[in-house]
């Protein structure tokens, strides 16, 4: 569904508490709606935003005071890099390609790729890390050769045609959320404040019960099936 037919669902679900008056009530209500769902992606993985960067030869350039190592701007805020892959064609005369995850090493360690590393094969896909708010890899790509980079990260600003994951229980999660903190700072009732806030913890408990089972193909078909169209793939 679209961000806007979230809030309408969490609207729904607030009943008589939607139509509150007030000075600056609507507008904070409209702010704890956010702030319930960046509460829901912080217990529940499956509902953070999941992102893919492609990069190609000619978006990186060579790290200055490195060898044979290249980097790029990188820097999402809130964000967890999950896989890095680097695909290449087999030969000259086929647009069939390869994948092959990147190994990726900790800033702490970022003088492994910086100083360089043997060139990419098929059997060895090179070393990337993240810091400074770039990307740093080697061995640099070669013609041909794209770099993906997974990441999830919280969402924290929305416009009313972005789609959401959400569904209708996580609309009356969030109701609740909106409830509570009515009731604590406009209402200054503790105890309903407690009360809505103990609901909600029980459903976003529910919620990461259901949506932790959900399987989630790999970064590596998903690179082969979106940027290609071919179904097959070979991981080095």
């Amino acid at each position: 569904m679209k961000w806007s037919e979230f809030k309408e669902l969490v609207r729904t679900n607030l009943l008589v508490d939607a139509d509150r008056k007030g000075r600056g009530i609507q507008k904070y209500i409209n702010q704890l709606m956010v702030s319930g769902v960046i509460n829901l992606q912080d217990y529940i993985d499956a509902f953070k935003s999941r992102n893919i960067n492609t990069f190609f030869p000619s978006d990186m350039f060579s790290v200055p005071t490195g060898r044979n190592s290249s980097e790029v701007e990188f820097s999402p805020t809130h964000a967890t890099v999950e896989s890095v892959i680097v695909s290449g064609l087999f030969n000259d005369d086929t647009s069939e390609r390869w994948y092959s995850y990147v190994d990726v090493v900790p800033w702490s360690s970022r003088y492994s790729v910086t100083n360089g590393c043997p060139t990419r094969t098929r059997a060895y896909s090179g070393r990337v890390t993240f810091g400074d708010g770039r990307l740093y890899l080697c061995s640099p790509l070669a013609e041909h050769e794209k770099l993906y980079v997974y990441w999830s990260g919280v969402k924290q600003k929305y416009e009313d045609d972005d789609l959401v994951i959400y569904d209708d229980a996580s609309a009356k999660a969030v109701s609740d959320y909106i409830k509570a903190h009515l009731n604590r700072e406009v209402d200054k009732d503790v105890a309903m404040y407690e009360s809505y806030m103990k609901m909600y913890s029980k459903q976003r408990q529910e919620l990461h019960r259901v949506w932790k089972n959900y399987n989630n193909t790999t970064a590596i078909d998903h690179a082969s099936n979106q940027s290609t169209g071919i179904s097959e793939f070979t991981v080095g």
